[in-house]
């Protein structure tokens, strides 16, 4: 690192080690979940600090930086949006450059923490609308001298440079194509050791062909068939390398200044020589998986290379295996000299970082929870349960937080509260149905804390396909039972006398979710596929109730079972189950416009809760607390990175759970702005 000797960042600390505390958006009390940490999908989401002491860790809910040393996380930053697809360090060690889903690219102080510039990739005039991603950061690379930061883009074919405190763009390289990757690629890029050429993956203009009509190569087999270099003093391409049949999936030059190197996803390592731009060396004997490869600060090429359980680092020229590490991977991170932690996996708990010539990895744990939906408070207030996505259903002990939460571990399962706000979830036996057995045919229930032995079990009637279940529910006081599965059909059923009161014939496909009214007389189930389809029911009869909007994606019951409350397209629908009409309709500001998606009222029956869809505007998703005598807007919480999936109050109505898709619990505190 330049100038190492004379300054060394100062990460800013909080104040506590209790991560569910730092850096909470306003109203909140709580953050359970680090957010989705950024995988094999996202290019370069890790980078170790120039000095050796931290990893940034790019993800959905921001930056986390980690202490090499202690391994555990000390702070995190940038989460104002989230999504961070790509960060890197200046080689002094001054900036943290970080890059997001949509475009933006962020210069922090590493010495005060706070973003000094902000930058934008904006291609919306060239890309197709409405269309989530299209400016997308895939990598983002510093000069040697730190004064310009470079970014490639996952869909389009731009490379932006920027001065690196001023924001001031420099050149924009390959304006005039068209071109957008369906998919979504990684596009690296480098930097000559001097600072004057840049590199970067470009497309082979005879790929134009082999696009649709608004440009969108969708053609797995086409790719990048190009690596350009520009001159960065005289802004003109100086080269066009071809890849022919191999994909970039990294580039680098050597410290010396004499070459260029890519590593590819069918395996190959090719060297151009700078001088006249010849390509010298074509190393293929390594295998056909994917490359990563770096030169070290002595001038040796390696490359590492991910297969079945192995990682393997090949001193590419001596043919020697430099590291070999058994473990399974998710895939290789970063493009760091050995000295930086350049080799990164990532598991649903923790990731691992290795330097080369280190006997065993470092390991550092995160709590990663997947999307929490649905949420529910036990009847007491002290157990927070989330089914996440992943099979597996979390309980928080709501007095202790701090602390990892249990877990329930069933193959396939959904989870509901029941009578007396018990916590339970419900399991299909697998298997393919058999004639004259119940062989895939058997719903077990479970209580949660006992996951020995179920409470009780049903038996589907004989189908020909086999049942896959999606959703259910318990009745809020009585022994009633509801579920649906992936033909449609919704089944209810007396718990207590084991009997199948109704197999309705609800959806087309699968039935998404289900929802018992208080006083159990109606049921409503509601389908995504093929279009949003909401019915309502009479339980007694297991007749359909045709008035009820039929579009709504959520739903909630009041407490004393009068009203429903609807999501409509920027607004509440309040519909009178007696009257069967529309008797309210409260509106979302126009400055606030989201699409709802979910609802929850209070256990009063004075509040209602909403929460909203990603949006391509919308940095913060919105959660919006309404009294429904005034139809007022009493407060609005802004924090989660993406949609919002489940909404739940504790019964006291003091605090709201909201869970989301950015893998992330937020719990509000609701006391300032709600009546005793």
């Amino acid at each position: 690192m330049q100038n190492s000797e004379k300054w060394s960042p100062a990460i800013r600390q909080q104040e506590n080690s209790d991560i569910t505390t730092w850096d909470l958006p306003e109203g909140a009390i709580a953050r359970l979940g680090q957010g989705l940490m950024m995988d094999y999908s996202t290019p370069q989401p890790i980078a170790p600090s120039p000095d050796g002491r931290y990893i940034a860790v790019g993800n959905s809910i921001g930056v986390w930086w980690y202490d090499l040393s202690t391994m555990t996380p000390v702070t995190l930053w940038d989460t104002g949006r989230g999504w961070i697809n790509a960060v890197a360090f200046s080689p002094n060690g001054k900036w943290l450059a970080t890059g997001d889903g949509e475009g933006v690219v962020k210069i922090w102080d590493i010495q005060h923490g706070n973003c000094v510039t902000k930058m934008k990739r904006d291609e919306t005039k060239k890309t197709e609308q409405n269309v989530s991603g299209v400016n997308s950061v895939s990598h983002l690379v510093f000069s040697p001298d730190s004064q310009y930061i470079a970014s490639s883009g996952c869909l389009d074919y731009i490379v932006y440079v920027w001065h690196t405190t001023t924001s001031e763009q420099i050149f924009k390289f390959h304006i005039e194509t068209n071109f957008k990757w369906t998919r979504g690629s990684p596009r690296p890029i480098a930097f000559s050791a001097d600072g004057r050429l840049l590199a970067c993956t470009m497309p082979d203009y005879n790929l134009l062909a082999c696009a649709d009509t608004n440009d969108r190569i969708r053609v797995p087999e086409y790719s990048f068939n190009y690596i350009t270099v520009w001159d960065l003093k005289t802004g003109e391409q100086v080269a066009c390398l071809t890849e022919p049949g191999d994909f970039a999936e990294n580039l680098c030059f050597s410290p010396c200044g004499q070459s260029l190197v890519s590593g590819g996803k069918k395996g190959g390592v090719r060297v151009w020589t700078l001088a006249n731009w010849e390509l010298t060396q074509e190393y293929r004997n390594y295998g056909t998986d994917p490359k990563k490869v770096f030169y070290s600060p002595e001038n040796v090429l390696y490359a590492a290379v991910a297969s079945d359980d192995t990682l393997t680092v090949w001193d590419v020229e001596s043919g020697e295996k430099s590291n070999t590490y058994l473990e399974a991977h998710h895939g290789l991170q970063g493009n760091h000299f050995p000295k930086e932690c350049p080799f990164v996996y990532i598991t649903e708990s923790e990731f691992k970082v290795w330097n080369v010539g280190d006997s065993h990895p470092k390991t550092f744990s995160y709590s990663y929870i997947g999307t929490p939906e649905p949420l529910a408070f036990s009847q007491d207030g002290k157990i927070l349960a989330a089914s996440c996505l992943g099979n597996t259903l979390r309980y928080y002990d709501t007095d202790n937080l701090s602390q990892p939460p249990s877990r329930f571990n069933k193959a396939h399962f959904t989870f509901s509260t029941s009578p007396m706000r018990k916590l339970y979830v419900t399991e299909p036996e697998q298997g393919t149905p058999e004639q004259g057995t119940t062989k895939g045919r058997i719903i077990s229930v479970w209580e949660i804390g006992n996951d020995k032995i179920p409470i009780t079990s049903f038996s589907f009637p004989e189908q020909e396909n086999k049942m896959a279940l999606y959703s259910s529910v318990f009745a809020p006081t009585n022994n009633l039972f509801a579920c649906g599965d992936n033909e449609g059909a919704l089944y209810v059923w007396d718990v207590e006398q084991q009997k199948m009161l109704h197999q309705l014939k609800a959806h087309p496909s699968w039935t998404n979710v289900i929802t018992f009214s208080p006083n159990e007389k109606q049921l409503v189930s509601i389908s995504f596929w093929g279009g949003t389809e909401s019915r309502m029911w009479n339980v007694e009869s297991g007749e359909a109730i045709e008035a009820f909007p039929n579009k709504t994606p959520d739903i909630a019951f009041s407490p004393c079972s009068s009203i429903v409350a609807c999501c409509g397209k920027n607004e509440i629908l309040l519909w009178d189950i007696e009257r069967r009409e529309i008797v309210k309709t409260i509106p979302h500001p126009e400055d606030s416009w989201g699409p709802l998606f979910v609802l929850a009222f209070s256990p009063c029956g004075r509040y209602l809760a909403s929460g909203t869809w990603w949006d391509e505007w919308m940095d913060n998703m919105l959660i919006s607390l309404w009294d429904l005598a005034s139809g007022e807007n009493i407060v609005t919480f802004r924090g989660h990175s993406s949609d919002i999936q489940d909404l739940a109050f504790s019964p006291d109505g003091t605090i709201l759970a909201s869970g989301s898709y950015d893998k992330t619990i937020l719990l509000w505190d609701l006391k300032p702005y709600i009546g005793s």
